[in-house]
């Protein structure tokens, strides 16, 4: 994602592409780069090969389907995970091994009201549960809700073992 390079000039006085009145960073000058980068837990490759160019000061969006390592990527960009290989560079420098503290960023956490203790579909079925409603009624509605958000395959898993949107 090389965007700022291939945009034009916006400011009349620059003949910098993408450069605009009071913003001078270029990519490459700064931001956030990954190269290679991928995410193993176990098995599963939550992020895989990516490479990713933020030119410092760009507004950037990540956009995709519950599970595809939106959150897991922020995460090795803020320090919290470490990628399983690839690099982090934040302004151009290797941030690998680096704490979250220490890192130029900021982080806004999800949270939800989910038991760390209970697996999906205990969360999704505790409210039933505590109406005293029948066991079979219970696995029966919450097999449905967790079809109908396409989680089914994840009943089992405990929070810690959810991307950041399946939670």
């Amino acid at each position: 994602m090389e965007g700022s390079s291939d945009l034009p000039p916006t400011d009349p006085e620059s003949d910098q592409p993408g450069e605009t009145a009071g913003n001078t960073a270029r990519s490459g000058s700064g931001g956030v780069r990954l190269e290679g980068v991928t995410k193993k837990f176990g098995d599963f490759a939550a992020v895989h090969d990516m490479d990713l160019d933020i030119a410092d000061g760009e507004f950037f969006t990540m956009l995709g389907p519950s599970g595809c390592g939106k959150t897991t990527t922020l995460r090795m960009i803020a320090g919290f995970e470490q990628p399983t290989t690839g690099k982090v560079l934040i302004d151009g420098s290797d941030v690998a091994g680096l704490p979250a503290y220490k890192r130029p960023t900021n982080t806004v956490f999800q949270s939800y009201a989910l038991f760390p203790h209970m697996t999906l579909e205990e969360n999704v079925g505790f409210g039933l549960k505590r109406q005293k409603v029948p066991k079979a009624e219970i696995k029966k509605r919450v097999a449905g809700e967790l079809e109908r958000v396409g989680l089914s395959r994840e009943a089992k898993r405990k929070p810690n073992q959810l991307s950041g949107g399946q939670q």
